[in-house]
């Protein structure tokens, strides 16, 4: 899985759970089929990022840390 569908991923994510923030439920009644979907769903994309998209991210944030760290020491040489 590359770089742009990790993030897009979970900028689905983030859409998706700022829908369930804001849907109101109060006034609609919900079949347990559809939210047993629903919770379906949102337990794959927990388990996606548990299992690549965080492990991912993790390692774009080392190799970054990691250059911006030999930039630093290369720069101390002057």
């Amino acid at each position: 899985m590359g770089k742009v569908n990790v993030l897009d991923a979970l900028d689905r994510l983030s859409s998706t759970i700022n829908k369930v923030e804001e849907f109101d439920i109060s006034g609609i009644d919900l079949s347990e089929r559809v939210l047993d979907n629903r919770i379906i769903t949102l337990e794959g994309y927990i388990r996606f990022l548990e299992n690549e998209a965080i492990p991912k991210l993790s390692r774009i944030r080392d190799n970054i840390t990691d250059k911006l760290n030999g930039e630093q020491e290369g720069g101390n040489d002057d």
